[in-house]
């Protein structure tokens, strides 16, 4: 045998270990894109009207018949309106639904936006406000726990517009949190006017809407967007 023949065979084993070792490695799954608003929102009014609702948590002990102190801000809105938004009986129905869940006072904004032809009311979630957090953990948030919240604020809102003026009954209904340097943002969906069960499961982080999947037991997000998710909707900061 030739010595350049010797040479190769010594070195064949070693070279059919480098080839195993540098050979490609499979595919990553491809990510599953998040689902559009319109998807989102008509797979969430499908999967209520398909199953039963998720049962709501009760409130906490010794919190029945709590009144909660209302403290409004206002945000393009005129005399006018804030008079409406201040009628003592629907605020008072609004303080009688929201005490049970808040702690303390309870910050309505109401925004009115002249270019978008848009209002907002939002029940702001102050550090300590809200009494209790989000059951489980993982990427799956049961959003529809926060409908004992959204649910006064939408009646309170619809109250207002029999009473009043029928163009306020296309208020959106959110809640609003602020935990470090994320900012998070929760509406309501379902048929118009929608009455605060249905948690729409597309959310606001810092203005970037981000939407999840409805399933059983709540809405799956992508973990980075659940774990903002409830950081933001914890009691404490």
């Amino acid at each position: 045998m030739s010595p350049l023949r010797a040479v190769l065979r010594r070195l064949a084993p070693l070279c059919a270990g480098l080839v195993c070792a540098c050979s490609p490695a499979p595919p990553p799954e491809p990510a599953v894109p998040e689902p559009t608003v319109k998807e989102a929102q008509d797979a969430a009014v499908a999967l209520q009207a398909a199953a039963p609702p998720a049962p709501l948590p009760s409130p906490p002990a010794g919190r029945a018949g709590v009144m909660a102190e209302l403290v409004y801000v206002w945000n393009g809105v005129g005399p006018y309106y804030q008079g409406l938004f201040t009628s003592q009986e629907p605020m008072t129905r609004l303080a009688m639904g929201l005490g049970p869940w808040v702690e303390g006072r309870a910050n309505i904004a109401v925004y009115w936006n002249e270019e978008e032809d848009l209002g907002r009311i939002r029940l702001v979630l102050l550090p300590g406000t809200l009494l209790q957090p989000l059951s489980g953990e993982g990427p799956v948030i049961p959003l529809h726990e926060l409908a004992p919240l959204t649910q006064p604020i939408a009646a309170y809102r619809s109250e207002l517009a029999g009473r009043f003026d029928l163009r306020l009954a296309s208020f959106r209904v959110e809640l609003e949190s602020v935990r470090g340097a994320q900012m998070c943002v929760v509406g309501i969906t379902g048929a118009h006017p929608a009455d605060g069960t249905l948690i729409s499961p597309c959310v606001e982080i810092n203005g970037l809407q981000r939407c999840g999947q409805p399933e059983a037991g709540g809405v799956r997000f992508p973990e980075d967007v659940a774990e903002t998710l409830r950081r933001c909707l914890s009691p404490r900061g």
